[in-house]
């Protein structure tokens, strides 16, 4: 005889309703099994209380915390009878704490915390995990109001009882206690207990903190967060691991979030020297041409070309069409922003001879649409009619490269300059005369912009020293008309 199979329980088969996406499903049959629980033992019994906390912990898993906060407030008001689990209702109060704190009521969520860890330690004695895990959600809710001592205080106290145990939420505590340090202005290292570790478990540190910086910090201590985690991952696990590679990559992020060049191109310096070192191609090429972008971005415009020029022989080495075409099309790209049209003529010009041994038409269209009207810039019409007709016939029509590309063509059919040259002295004086109406009668002596590449060179005389407030609203508006008129460059 075959072994009839185990019944499953509602807190069961809701958790799989909700796993296919049926959240309505779910909750209707959590109803049903709270009424149920009533009717066979009682409302406000212990069968009832037990029901009402699986409805919250199918609510909270339906991203809907307050009306879990009232399933488990409920549950938590269920007096204790004799003979009855004392560590359900802690599980309870504890659930409780955590669902007011996700439904933003921080401060009722702390209150319930502390009695939920007061109870625990009563029941369970100071030294027990079951401390430890009503004092770490504590500490997160502390930190979200601000109580930075309290909070370090009790993560300080879980994080131990869990690493004497070996439990898997010593990664949590360790994350958690390094974000709490960053925002309570730590100047030393942040995750110094990391070297006490086994690597799974620094590993997952890494994880939870790189997904903390996600969830509500302020941006610069997000960096410095990410910074303090690469450096300590790169101590503990060494440069060339898979998660300090990830920190540098996230730490390059965030610096070019926050404009600081430097930072994101050291970062990604580590990060392409890491891939070199175990001869790994394809992503060493990507930190490359990222680097390259770097660079540029930080106006270093040699080092930028040379690494462009480095990512092409890099995709070179790997022998794929698509990889080629791109790093030659990005430096191409890069020589024309740069005001160095022959030299990005001929890059565009490899660019769309590798673009067509490959498979991708929308590409090799795109291509041999910058480079038609490359060389027509140049005065090269004939190769430019060609390369603009190849584009043309194989990219998408309603594309803004499609769009360009055609008003170039349509220039060279009718016998014609394109309008670049008029639009672009057009914008020039636009942004010339932004600055000028905006700065006092007698400061100016001249001001002339010019267009290089993507980007605009200025170039101001003034009549006399300006002062110091004068400089500052100069300099102000020259960086308001720069962020105005770069995106009509830019398009």
């Amino acid at each position: 005889m075959s072994a009839s199979p185990a019944s499953t329980s509602p807190l069961d088969e809701a958790l799989a309703l909700l796993r296919d996406g049926r959240v309505a499903e779910a909750e209707e049959l959590m109803k049903r099994a709270v009424r149920q629980a009533a009717e066979d033992s009682g409302e406000h019994g212990a069968a009832w209380a037990s029901a009402q906390s699986d409805m919250g912990n199918v609510l909270l898993r339906a991203q809907q915390p307050a009306w879990a906060a009232e399933c488990f407030r409920a549950a938590v008001a269920v007096a204790v009878a004799p003979g009855d689990d004392p560590q359900r209702r802690l599980g309870y109060q504890l659930n409780l704490g955590i669902a007011l704190a996700l439904s933003g009521r921080l401060e009722e969520g702390a209150e319930v915390l502390r009695q939920s860890c007061a109870g625990r330690l009563d029941f369970f004695g100071r030294e027990h995990l079951g401390y430890a895990a009503g004092l770490e959600p504590l500490a997160d809710v502390l930190l979200r109001l601000g109580d930075f001592t309290g909070a370090l205080e009790a993560i300080e106290e879980a994080l131990p009882i869990f690493q004497r145990a070996g439990h898997e939420r010593v990664a949590g505590s360790v994350a958690l206690r390094g974000v709490i340090l960053q925002a309570a202005g730590r100047s030393g290292p942040l995750f110094a207990g990391l070297r006490d570790l086994p690597d799974t478990v620094v590993e997952r540190v890494a994880a939870i903190a790189a997904a903390r910086v996600h969830q509500g910090i302020d941006p610069e201590a997000a960096y410095l967060l990410v910074a303090h985690l690469a450096n300590a991952l790169r101590e503990r696990l060494g440069p060339d691991h898979v998660a300090t590679v990830g920190a540098f990559s996230t730490l390059a992020v965030r610096a070019a979030e926050r404009g600081d060049h430097a930072g994101r191109t050291a970062a990604l310096r580590r990060v392409l020297a890491a891939y070199d070192r175990q001869n790994r191609t394809e992503e060493g090429l990507s930190a490359a041409i990222d680097l390259a972008e770097a660079l540029n971005a930080a106006g270093e415009t040699e080092k930028s070309l040379l690494t462009y020029e480095d990512a092409a022989a890099r995709a070179e080495r790997t022998g794929r069409a698509d990889r080629i075409s791109q790093a030659l099309f990005d430096w191409g790209l890069a020589l024309q922003e740069a005001g160095r049209p022959e030299p990005a003529a001929r890059r565009l010009g490899e660019a769309a001879a590798a673009a067509r041994r490959g498979d991708d038409p929308e590409f090799l269209g795109q291509i041999t649409a910058a480079y038609g009207i490359c060389l027509q810039h140049l005065g090269r019409p004939a190769e430019a009619r060609e390369a603009l007709e190849e584009g043309m016939s194989v990219m998408d029509p309603r594309g803004e490269a499609a769009h360009a590309a055609r008003d170039h063509l349509v220039a060279l059919l009718d016998g014609r300059e394109c309008d670049c040259a008029r639009l672009r002295a057009a914008l020039e004086e636009a942004y010339r005369q932004f600055v000028v109406s905006r700065m006092p009668d007698g400061l100016l002596a001249r001001f002339d912009v010019r267009i290089v590449g993507n980007s605009f060179m200025v170039d101001v005389e003034f009549q006399q020293e300006p002062a110091e407030d004068e400089l500052q609203r100069f300099n102000e508006v020259v960086r308001a008309g720069h962020a105005e008129f770069s995106r009509t460059v830019a398009s």
